[in-house]
């Protein structure tokens, strides 16, 4: 068992890619790298806040992480142990402490079964968690537990609502009694009130049961309000590390600055001027991403060493890490 100044979760050079197949013959004739090095940790009863724009990478690297998607190389340790390398019980033992909570709370909820069914599913697959005969209990505790009346356990999915359907996913994450959370996106379905509901319920669990989360989200203001570390992924690769604090009041990385300048500010006639930063172009294409930094085809920093040299993410002060070869540089005019 790791202590509590150990990670729980650490990856280590991680690469996942999907192979690119001709119509024809079905020949390999390219590879999607969505994952492309990837390295970071998370300590036990913290969460990970886990940005970027679609198609960075970020929902691969949880999938990766869970054991949704075979990785080409790296590691994925879990309490110390790599789960790449662990035998097949042991790997099944491992992943029961590991859950996730998908994006569209209908769509990842079975509507042929009831609510206790689909709770009690997760002990039926892994025997031994909670006696059967305690089943109907469990379900109804896991239920008051997330907000929802317990006595709702024998209606369908489609007889709730979109956040109470998402609370009935967030039951049935926890119903393995996991270590581990990987929300990907959870409440982007969700309208705003709810939003904060159900991530004044995240918070709330983490209290009490110790929980760690890999949040994925797209809203910054989500994730600040969640997180108390952030990573901010771009075309497969981690660019910037740091507190949530060091990431939303100091960043570093054009990138970050960027996604920064874009977040909506409540009462925007009462606050500071800011100047909004504007990126030209798409995200270019995995298949074949630019040579050197990433970033440079989109980015009013670069220079020649951009175009030749990747940055490495290093640490700049205090745990706060950037991939940028000109980090002083400031903000364009």
């Amino acid at each position: 068992m790791s202590s509590p100044a150990d990670p729980l979760l650490s990856v280590r050079d991680l690469h996942t890619g999907f192979p690119i197949r001709s119509a024809l013959l079905r020949r390999k004739v390219g590879t999607v790298q969505a994952v492309s090095g990837v390295s970071f940790d998370l300590p036990a009863g913290r969460t990970l806040g886990l940005v970027g724009e679609s198609g960075s990478g970020k929902t691969t690297l949880a999938r990766t992480v869970i054991g949704l998607a075979p990785p080409e190389s790296g590691q994925v340790l879990f309490d110390g142990r790599d789960l790449l390398t662990l035998p097949g019980a042991d790997l099944r033992q491992a992943r029961r402490q590991m859950q996730m909570v998908f994006q569209d709370p209908y769509a990842s909820l079975n509507p042929r079964l009831t609510v206790e069914q689909i709770i009690s599913e997760a002990w039926l697959v892994n025997p031994g968690v909670v006696p059967r005969n305690r089943w109907a209990t469990e379900v109804k505790d896991l239920l008051a537990r997330v907000g929802l009346n317990p006595d709702h356990a024998d209606r369908y999915p489609h007889q709730f609502s979109g956040g109470q359907r998402q609370r009935v996913g967030i039951a049935r994450a926890l119903a393995l009694r996991p270590r581990l959370v990987i929300c990907d996106e959870a409440v982007s379905a969700l309208d705003v009130s709810v939003q904060a509901q159900v991530l004044n319920l995240l918070v709330d669990l983490q209290a009490e049961l110790g929980l760690s989360f890999l949040f994925i989200a797209h809203d910054l203001s989500v994730v600040r309000h969640i997180s108390d570390e952030v990573a901010v992924m771009y075309l497969g690769k981690v660019v910037e590390t740091g507190t949530t604090e060091q990431i939303f009041t100091a960043p570093v990385h054009p990138y970050t600055q960027a996604l920064l300048s874009a977040v909506p500010v409540p009462r925007p006639w009462a606050a500071p001027q800011r100047k909004q930063i504007l990126l030209t172009g798409d995200i270019p294409s995995p298949v074949s991403p630019p040579s050197g930094c990433r970033f440079r085809t989109r980015c009013w920093k670069a220079q020649e060493r951009c175009a030749t040299e990747e940055p490495a993410l290093a640490d700049r002060l205090g745990g706060h890490s950037s991939a940028c070869h000109f980090p002083e540089m400031t903000v364009p005019a």
